[in-house]
């Protein structure tokens, strides 16, 4: 799940592939691993899915400048986890 561009200013974009149907679930961390936002939650198909990230927080807040980190879970279990560079 790379994520492009990093660092990063308005946004990143993330993909993944899926061998099957799966619960999916991809939520950005900030440093001390709060959770900040989630991208995506609950079932996705078979396939390469593309997520953007645009630096804000779940309130649209724009999060400060600072190193996040992507976590990717797939039915349950950590599938990858990234780390993002925000640059403000």
């Amino acid at each position: 799940m790379p994520n492009h561009p990093n660092p990063f200013n308005a946004e990143t974009t993330m993909r993944f592939a899926l061998e099957e149907d799966a619960q999916v679930r991809l939520v950005v961390y900030n440093g001390p691993g709060q959770a900040v936002r989630s991208l995506v939650e609950g079932p996705r198909p078979t396939g390469v899915h593309t997520v953007v990230w645009d630096g804000r927080d779940d309130d649209s807040r724009d999060m400060a400048s600072g190193i996040y980190f992507g976590r990717l879970e797939v039915d349950g279990r950590c599938a990858a986890a990234r780390q993002m560079a925000l640059v403000r």
